[in-house]
């Protein structure tokens, strides 16, 4: 397809709080950058709205690492077992005013980035490889070539860290391994010197060298820190006493009192005097610390932790500030309210939470512990947010105050009944609902192959009609405008419409079959046509009086695609699958004109929102991605 474009990407959502030392601060103390899917964000940290992204990454950014200086980026990443994973360095000098520029993409590691790091001069760039390579190589920025290499040690190395005032020494840690490396540029050679730990056997998470190069700090797994003179290559304490949980899993020095602020594993935050090791301050986040990105005062300090929360601290007392959040899990659903476009409901593990489109920020959460929300939908009138959930139940809550509403117990099954090809039904209990448009019904969809039909009010919830005919999980069900005809899609192959109203109300009026688990399901907006995708990669048209296919086209060169939705006159729609990437097409065309990509998961859910100017997606990685809808699409039905 020639004449595919690209889709602009308008603001992202979220933060891959599980990659270790990925949030950065930048030396202006403006903007920070992290991670998000395969999609490398820098954000104004006064404007959420203020955001540039670097794209180019085909897998999760795995590191992330920035000259002293702040004009050179790195960002490596992970990719499919036997393959080259890259690195990509990007001139972002221009930052605030200017797009970052692209200045190489370095291959040589085998499938997975572990570690990066620039010279104290960003001349130099070394990176290792993860447990399939292991290689330290060194890469000279001025022309982007591999200087030299040599296996980083004999267990896997996971952390590096140049000294601050020479660009010919640096140091690695990893699984029971630390070593000083001397960098001999002219002859391109690196060699290594252990450094004698002697009883201690510590495997190292992070390092931190002193101003002057005379000592480092290395956070273990174990939950203390190695005290380590560069000069002699010696180990000099151990401490504190109280070991933190979970290990010490990123260290930094303050450059302003000198002394070292730690983040552990086990949600705890400290600041210890980098002569005894004894804590001088203490508290503790939400979720384990992944990063720390102390600013250029050393008065405050962003952190990021594995539960996808990114705090700003202040460096005395340790007071925590929670500045953004978002969904550590993979994202199941989306829904926004009926015409209106400035909030939309998002649904994951076990929170359901609101989000405001224009500043990008939560306004509620929903949290029912250990289980797991699979849709969720709301009313056309507003008054609730309607959700199905893995106990089989159906849970309404208030859109304003979170409250619950309603229960519906027992109104699937939790465990399904199994797809017809035998394999296991990647959802449990309720997997789809759907409002009426009169706010007096609720249909829901679950793992056990049943669609129910409730009459829902505040104080009753009754269930009309139980219509069992589909074999597998239903996942999708879309409702007519006048309330009298639905549609469920499911992982049998069959797509059956449902009468709701008149003398046969409740019975089947037509199915379509075909060699595919429906994955989604919607009527056009004229009701005159059905649209399908599934796992056979096609995007089929469907004529409503007599099930037949009118048109069939490759939704996918690659993978199954998950989700479909289109806009309120019809005129365009949009698919989402596990290739990654976001499409839109013209409906009575049946091509496709734009493409997004961005995810690093495969993408769950995709919404147009209700003005028609923006497209939302949701994936796997847990990351929630804005796109501006283009101009011959967004004014056409104007």
């Amino acid at each position: 397809m020639a004449g595919v474009q690209e889709l602009e990407l308008e603001g992202v959502i979220g933060f891959s709080g599980m990659q270790k030392h990925a949030l950065l601060l930048h030396p202006n103390d403006a903007h920070i950058i992290y991670p998000l899917g395969a999609t490398v964000v820098i954000r104004n940290v006064h404007d959420n709205k203020d955001q540039t992204f670097l794209q180019g990454h085909t897998d999760r950014v795995t590191c992330l690492a920035m000259s002293k200086d702040g004009n050179l980026l790195a960002s490596g990443q992970i990719t499919h077992m036997g393959y080259l994973a890259q690195i990509m360095v990007w001139d972002i000098s221009q930052i605030g005013s200017g797009q970052p520029k692209l200045l190489h993409t370095l291959k040589l590691h085998k499938v997975q980035i572990q570690a990066l790091a620039f010279s104290c001069h960003g001349s130099y760039l070394a990176s290792i490889g993860g447990a399939d390579d292991n290689n330290l190589v060194i890469w000279r920025m001025e022309d982007g070539m591999a200087i030299c290499g040599s296996p980083a040690s004999h267990d896997s190395a996971l952390t590096l860290c140049w000294y601050n005032n020479s660009e010919a020494a640096l140091a690695s840690g990893g699984l029971r391994n630390l070593r000083v490396w001397d960098f001999d540029a002219v002859n391109r050679k690196v060699r290594p010197t252990d450094v004698a730990l002697g009883q201690n056997k510590r495997s190292v998470n992070c390092i931190a060298i002193d101003d002057d190069d005379q000592t480092m700090f290395c956070g273990s797994q174990t939950g203390d820190v190695l005290h380590v003179d560069l000069a002699s290559k010696n180990f000099l304490a151990l401490g504190p006493k109280k070991r933190f949980n979970q290990g010490v899993s990123c260290i930094a020095i303050n450059p302003k009192t000198q002394e070292l602020l730690i983040g552990s594993g086990g949600e705890e935050v400290a600041v210890l005097a980098t002569d005894t090791l004894q804590p001088v301050y203490y508290t503790k986040v939400l979720g384990g610390v992944t990063s720390l990105a102390l600013d250029s005062h050393g008065e405050f300090f962003f952190l990021g932790t594995e539960q996808c929360n990114m705090y700003l601290v202040q460096y005395d007392n340790l007071v925590a500030e929670l500045k953004s959040t978002c969904h550590s899990d993979e994202i199941n659903d989306i829904a926004y309210p009926c015409g209106y476009a400035e909030l939309f409901v998002t649904c994951s593990a076990s929170d359901i939470r609101v989000w405001h489109a224009h500043t990008m920020s939560e306004l509620l959460r929903i949290q029912v512990p250990n289980l797991v929300c699979n849709c969720v939908c709301l009313s056309p009138s507003g008054t609730e947010i309607v959700s199905g959930w893995s106990d089989g139940k159906v849970r309404a809550f208030g859109p304003q105050s979170g409250k619950l509403l309603y229960v519906i117990n027992d109104a699937h099954k939790i465990i399904g009944v199994g797809n017809s090809s035998g394999g296991e039904t990647p959802k449990n209990g309720v997997t789809s609902v759907c409002c009426s448009n009169d706010c007096k019904r609720l249909l829901s969809g679950g793992a056990d192959g049943q669609v129910r039909v409730w009459a829902v009010a505040k104080e009753t919830q009754v269930m009309i009609a139980s219509m069992k005919e589909h074999k597998g999980p239903v996942y999708a069900i879309a409702i007519k405008a006048d309330d009298t005809e639905c549609v469920s899609a499911s992982a049998d192959g069959s797509c059956i419409t449902w009468a709701l109203a008149g003398l046969s109300s409740f019975t089947r009026i037509n199915a379509l079959f075909a060699a595919n688990f429906f994955k989604s399901v919607l009527y056009h907006p004229d009701e005159s046509q059905l649209l399908t995708c599934g796992t056979d990669r096609k995007l089929t048209y469907w004529d409503v009086t007599d099930m037949n296919a009118i048109r069939i086209v490759d939704g996918s060169e690659s993978a199954e695609i998950n989700t479909l939705d289109i806009s309120h006159d019809g005129h365009f729609f949009v698919s989402g699958g596990a290739d990654k990437k976001v499409k839109l097409w013209h409906y009575d065309e049946g091509s496709q004109y734009f493409e997004g990509s961005g995810h690093s998961g495969s993408i769950v859910m995709a919404k147009v929102s209700p003005d028609e100017q923006r497209v939302v997606t949701v994936g796997s990685e847990g990351g929630i991605f804005l796109w501006k809808v283009p101009e011959i699409f967004a004014n056409a039905g104007r």
